[in-house]
């Protein structure tokens, strides 16, 4: 018989898509990538290692674009609410934060059609904290 922890196991690691993409951040700035997505839904992700003074909103400011057009765009926070989190240790000391692991954001993109597809995305402080180190700030891109 199964072990119901086995089971919710495989689901955690089957149902969390494959990456197909990850443009990697140290500090605030834009970055692209070419992958290769199919149509549908498109999650992001961020594997993070942060620390900050104050109230904090980090954003990752994502668009999708085919054929030289955009077609999709959306904003993550990389420091709010995740649906999943591995390996995710949060550290509360009064005024000061930290954030390391990876996390589901609350946030997707849909495609309607498939093919290779820029990512472009920006790291921002849309509510800049008192101070900031970031080690690690990867957007990643899942199917």
């Amino acid at each position: 018989m199964a072990k119901p922890w086995l089971f919710a196991a495989a689901l955690l690691l089957f149902g969390c898509g494959k990456e197909l993409g990850r443009l990697p951040f140290s500090g605030e700035g834009s970055k692209a990538a070419v992958t290769t997505l199919a149509a549908g839904n498109v999650a992001f992700w961020t594997d993070v290692d942060v620390e900050y003074e104050g109230s904090a909103t980090l954003d990752y400011r994502i668009g999708l674009v085919q054929g030289g057009r955009r077609v999709a765009t959306t904003v993550c926070n990389s420091l709010g609410p995740m649906s999943t989190k591995l390996g995710w240790v949060e550290v509360d000391r009064g005024a000061l934060h930290s954030r390391t692991g990876k996390g589901k954001m609350s946030c997707s993109a849909t495609l309607l059609t498939g093919g290779p597809t820029t990512v472009e995305a920006s790291l921002v402080f849309s509510v800049r904290p008192l101070r900031a180190t970031i080690a690690k700030a990867d957007l990643v891109v899942k199917q």
